[in-house]
């Protein structure tokens, strides 16, 4: 009888264990950036000056920084109307509370009067690049086709690694 090659029973064992651990590596390289993510927060220190911003009627509108990762402590120092018709010191500066309303939990401005256009100059923290990178990489472990496709690749790899080992170990010249 001759010697046949692959994968005997008694090795799947540590075939379906390499899968499972991988799978585990995954889900803690998940958790791990997710923390990441939220340790990020207010690291970096942002001013914005002159920023224009139009707010429909007595709507609400958020400021251009407000989608950044970890978001927070915006805090606006002057809104300037600029309305087209707006003259004279008394129109052009909004006062807080009055002609304006601040939510600075997600860096939105509501309108309470009629004013439109206005420039806004603020400040707000956020957590820099590495913030977006770490929310980034989450998302991409949470899109299945990412996943499917690492897996795929670490298996694939695993696969070719063992065949050239066994290449290496095992394929030495025999006597006969």
């Amino acid at each position: 009888m001759e010697n046949k090659k692959g994968i005997q029973l008694s090795q799947a064992f540590g075939a379906v264990l390499t899968l499972v651990l991988v799978a585990v590596l995954v889900i803690i390289a998940i958790v791990i950036f997710v923390n990441l993510a939220t340790s990020f927060a207010g690291t970096s220190t942002v001013s914005e000056t002159n920023e224009t911003i139009v707010v429909p009627g007595s709507g609400i509108i958020a400021v251009a920084g407000a989608g950044n990762c970890s978001f927070g402590g915006f805090n606006p120092g002057l809104v300037i109307n600029r309305t087209e018709g707006a003259t004279g010191p008394e129109n052009n500066t909004l006062v807080l509370d009055t002609d304006y309303q601040v939510f600075s939990a997600n860096g939105s401005i509501g309108n309470l009067t009629n004013w439109n256009t206005s420039f806004i100059s603020y400040s707000y923290t956020w957590g820099s690049g590495a913030c977006d990178a770490s929310e980034s990489m989450v998302t991409e472990f949470g899109n299945y086709t990412s996943l499917v496709g690492l897996v795929g690749t670490i298996i694939f790899l695993g696969l070719v690694i063992g065949v050239l080992v066994t290449a290496f170990v095992f394929g030495g010249r025999r006597e006969t």
